[in-house]
């Protein structure tokens, strides 16, 4: 047939683009996972430094202002938590659409709630701040889809992929956002398919396609780049504190007044940091 072979040579370069898109993906998800229990860790030592703090009697009122605020902190990434968890169990009920032609039950039923959760805490949740536990009917199931619309509609395909009335193709594409089902090889090859029958016209659309599928994998990599980043961020900051405590723990139950200026100083700096480290729990990535 006339230009079968451009067909061919066209599909298998979309097909490469599919494979390194989903490759790169499932990087930027490991990095996600990662991130969120470095996260869960870091609470588990921001529990540690409370009662060590809590204990001690007669300290500064700054240090109770400050945990106040530390509790603030990790009450906002639960409540974030929370929120994915209800997003995606009302998204998967729901089965209305959330991207033109998928079904979201269909979609969803691929992810995880775990998987929701370290994505809302890490690209944030864009939620009006209301739990989905409080709402009722369709109130809850809009919230619901706003937040799983957005994660699908593409932190990974912003600036490339915008607007309704996309090709199947690219919605399709679309569907590998943050939230992340990957891209279907197959799929996008048969909306292809059913375009035309004419094999020059396959061939341009198909290479079409796979340079908006690269160019999205360049803003997974970015994006990838910078979820390293504030994870090193903050073990750079749980390592410290994680020696402080040790230091801490034998002044637990003591008079503040008591102490030695070194400790106090100590108790001081332990706090700051525990303040700082509960700040990058939700510190999200733009």
């Amino acid at each position: 047939m006339f230009n079968s072979s451009l067909k061919k040579n066209a599909l298998e370069i979309h097909s490469n683009a599919v494979e390194r898109y989903n490759s790169t993906y499932s990087e930027m998800q490991n990095k996600c996972d990662k991130l969120h229990a470095t996260r869960e860790f870091s609470i588990d030592k921001i529990i540690k430094v409370e009662l060590i703090i809590n204990s001690i009697a007669n300290k500064p009122k700054e240090f109770d202002k400050k945990m106040g605020e530390i509790n603030a902190h990790v009450m906002k990434f639960k409540d974030t938590e929370v929120y994915a968890k209800e997003a995606y169990e009302s998204a998967l009920k729901s089965g209305i659409n959330i991207i033109s032609g998928v079904a979201a039950g269909g979609a969803i039923a691929t992810a995880t709630p775990s998987l929701a959760m370290s994505i809302a805490t890490t690209f944030g949740t864009a939620a009006t701040g209301r739990a989905i536990s409080t709402l009722y009917g369709a109130a809850a199931q809009k919230a619901a889809l706003a937040w799983i619309g957005r994660m699908t509609g593409g932190i990974a395909t912003k600036g490339v992929i915008t607007g309704a009335g996309m090709a199947s193709g690219e919605a399709f594409l679309a569907l590998a956002g943050p939230i992340g089902w990957g891209v279907s090889a197959a799929s996008t090859a048969v909306s292809l398919f059913s375009l035309t029958n004419k094999n020059k016209k396959i061939s341009k659309e198909a290479i079409e396609e796979a340079k908006k599928i690269m160019e999205a994998r360049e803003v997974l990599r970015e994006t990838t780049a910078k979820v390293v980043s504030l994870n090193d961020e903050t073990n750079i900051l749980l390592e410290e504190l994680t020696k402080q405590i040790l230091e801490a723990e034998p002044y637990k139950n003591s008079n503040y007044l008591e102490l030695d200026e070194k400790i106090q100083f100590l108790l001081g700096t332990l706090v700051n940091n525990t303040l700082s480290l509960a700040a990058l729990l939700n510190k999200i990535i733009e």
